[in-house]
């Protein structure tokens, strides 16, 4: 029996077996490219920025205040919350929200130069999921989701961010 090119247009039969291959082969390093150039830290893109962030975090004579769960939330959360805020000479540097919720810990780090807004690192802990006791290990967390945001005179200029394989959900429960 005949392979089901092997007719008049067997040169076209054959074409059109191989065009998927081919274009498949050809994106797979586009695909693997650009899942890694989405990955990759662009900070690097704005050094001073970065540099004024590490200098707020290692500035240790910052003025911490801190407000806990109702002072500045309208509904308690499951593990509370505390949002805490670094001043120099009363200007506000650094303020850190930090909230706790049956599924992990958020945590949003905002950072100031002269009042103004100029970069957002957002953080989520999940806590880990046994399956075998079918229950959240609340003494344990992971790191879900990295975001990074760059301002510059109030207006968001470039965002990147990074969700990382959860362990933390049940494997019957389905991720959107």
């Amino acid at each position: 029996m005949p392979y089901a090119c092997e007719n008049e247009f067997h040169v076209r039969c054959l074409n059109n077996m191989t065009r998927p291959l081919y274009l498949f082969n050809l994106l797979i390093p586009i695909l693997i490219i650009s899942s890694a150039v989405h990955g990759q830290d662009i900070s690097n893109k704005y050094p001073d920025l970065i540099k004024r962030v590490d200098q707020i975090n290692q500035d240790r004579t910052l003025t911490m205040v801190t407000l806990k769960n109702e002072e500045f939330l309208t509904q308690v959360t499951d593990g509370g919350g505390d949002l805490i805020g670094y001043f120099k000479k009363e200007q506000v540097q650094k303020i850190r929200r930090e909230i706790t919720f049956s599924y992990g810990t958020e945590i949003y780090d905002y950072y100031f130069t002269d009042g103004k807004l100029i970069f957002v690192y957002e953080t989520l802990d999940g806590f880990i999921y046994v399956e075998s006791s079918g229950k959240f290990d609340y003494t344990k967390t992971e790191r879900n989701f990295i975001g990074r945001y760059y301002f510059k005179d109030g207006n968001l200029i470039d965002s990147e961010s990074d969700t990382i394989a959860l362990r933390t959900t049940p494997s019957t429960w389905k991720i959107h």
